[in-house]
């Protein structure tokens, strides 16, 4: 049985907020630290009121608590997505109170060093992110915004995933498309009263692959693109250094049909899993810093 989300009460009676780290379009995200325990967590917190009608400044407000619920569902018994520990209110505003995780975004990464040539980088990237997903998708919940910016590398290699607003039921009937155009898939970009299933965010994760190995999103990384439903052509330039079976693996997985796709991630894992490091291998030539490949040249992976 779930445990129940602990109420905080009033923020700035139990936290210090230390500096603003980020924002989303739900929120603001801070490091704060915790006066009784001195530890450090992140508190996301509803934006500061502007010129919005109350009644829609408390559906904001609405709207990150069911956030907040989400991620308690989701994260329970993880240690991949950040743990929820509370929720409260800050001088008005809306807060949920995460785990604070020290790392280098996928996205920084990313602009670094793409493309990624290294075959077990790139695999121990996507690989992780299947175990993450795997885990919501077992307990019946759909990410709906994977994306660079969401993911974060810890300095072991270790990846984790930080944002769980989109959070969804699998299979639950939306009323509004959501997420970031260039990942999402078209089932989820608009109304479906079928509701959305994993195969959503096997969509995005192919995206990914895509853009970490030919720096390239799938239909012109726009809502248009995709709804033309144009194959996808890689430029023969990119796609030259790709291995095959990762091409093909992307290619399968941006499929507009949902039905079309790799029915899980752990079919995509399958697919990957030739192409991971074995353990004690060595670091790559040019690892990244943090070096994904870490978490597999130390433990072998779980299925």
């Amino acid at each position: 049985m779930a445990r129940r989300i602990k109420n905080f009460g009033d923020i700035e009676a139990r936290f210090e907020l230390v500096r603003h780290i980020g924002e989303g379009a739900q929120g603001d995200l801070y490091l704060a630290q915790d006066l009784r325990t001195d530890e450090q967590v992140a508190i996301k917190m509803q934006k500061d009121r502007g010129f919005e009608s109350e009644r829609s400044f408390a559906e904001l407000a609405r709207e990150l608590t069911r956030e907040g619920a989400y991620s308690h569902l989701v994260s329970e018994g993880s240690n991949r997505t950040l743990k929820l520990f509370g929720m409260g209110v800050y001088h008005g505003r809306r807060c949920i109170v995460l785990e604070y995780v020290e790392g280098v975004l996928l996205y920084d990464l990313m602009t670094k060093s793409r493309p990624i040539r290294d075959v077990a980088t790139v695999a121990s990237i996507i690989g992780q992110l299947c175990e993450i997903l795997d885990e919501i998708h077992r307990k019946e919940f759909v990410h709906r915004d994977l994306k660079p910016e969401n993911i974060m590398v810890e300095h072991s290699g270790r990846v984790r995933l930080l944002d769980l607003g989109l959070a969804v039921r699998a299979r639950q009937g939306t009323r509004f498309g959501c997420g970031t155009i260039g990942y999402a898939p078209l089932e989820q970009l608009r109304a479906n009263s079928d509701g959305i299933t994993a195969r959503a965010d096997v969509f995005a994760l192919g995206c990914l692959l895509l853009e970490l190995t030919v720096m390239q999103l799938p239909y012109g990384g726009s809502r248009a693109g995709l709804m033309a439903d144009v194959p996808v052509v890689l430029p023969a330039d990119r796609r030259e250094p790709v291995p095959d079976e990762f091409a093909e693996l992307a290619l399968s997985m941006v499929e507009v049909a949902a039905e079309k796709r790799p029915a899980s991630v752990r079919a995509v894992f399958d697919r990957l899993r030739p192409h991971l490091p074995s353990v004690g291998a060595d670091r790559p030539l040019k690892p990244l810093r943090p070096d994904p490949t870490e978490y597999y040249r130390t433990q072998p992976p779980p299925w």
